[in-house]
């Protein structure tokens, strides 16, 4: 229980933040909501190896699904993906993977004409292999931060990191700087 209730009293500090940010009682039409579907690329990005990327971390590793935008500056977006990752087995052969993923982040817009805005994001995801019986498992969380751009605020895009478990801020930059790490690019539509 002591691990369950700081994870469900920042849930709930997001989503109050979110869901009142732009609601005027007065006026319901200002509450901004939109879902829609989201499709991606994870790529494993390392650095030392850029020119020389092995081919299948560029194929077969795609995710599908969708997410839920609560908040017009400050928001709170849950997603769900269906996620297949390829990887190099024991004896080289080629081995897929099948994941559920559900990201919850904490999303904040900082530039925005109309035309175009930006934002950035940060929160938890959790991941789960198709395989396997479901029980949460704490372990089975990771945490992501990423930057995207919104085109008409109906394309949505975004680039995200994932970080690796037990390392401070300084381990983590020097790791993605020898090691790179795991990638997410996604495109998604607003409606």
């Amino acid at each position: 229980m002591k691990t369950k209730l700081p994870i469900l009293l920042f849930f709930a500090a997001c989503s109050l933040i979110a869901f009142s940010q732009d609601y005027d009682s007065s006026d319901s039409d200002k509450f901004y909501l939109k879902f829609g579907p989201k499709f991606g690329l994870n790529l494993n990005a390392d650095l030392n190896n850029m020119p020389n990327m092995d081919q299948l971390a560029a194929q077969g590793n795609y995710q599908l699904g969708g997410f839920l935008q609560m908040g017009r500056k400050l928001y709170l977006q849950p997603e769900f993906h269906y996620a297949v990752q390829k990887r190099q087995g024991e004896n080289d052969d080629v081995v897929t993977d099948e994941f559920y993923k559900i990201p919850v982040h904490v999303g904040l817009k900082f530039f925005d004409i109309g035309l175009l805005s930006l934002h950035i994001s940060g929160g938890a995801m959790y991941t789960h292999k198709t395989t396997d019986t479901f029980s949460f498992d704490v372990n089975k969380l990771e945490y992501q931060i990423g930057a995207g751009v919104d085109v008409f605020d109906f394309i949505t895009t975004d680039i995200r990191y994932t970080l690796r478990k037990g390392r401070t801020l300084g381990e983590q930059i020097e790791d993605f700087k020898t090691n790179g790490g795991v990638l997410n690019l996604t495109v998604g539509l607003k409606l």
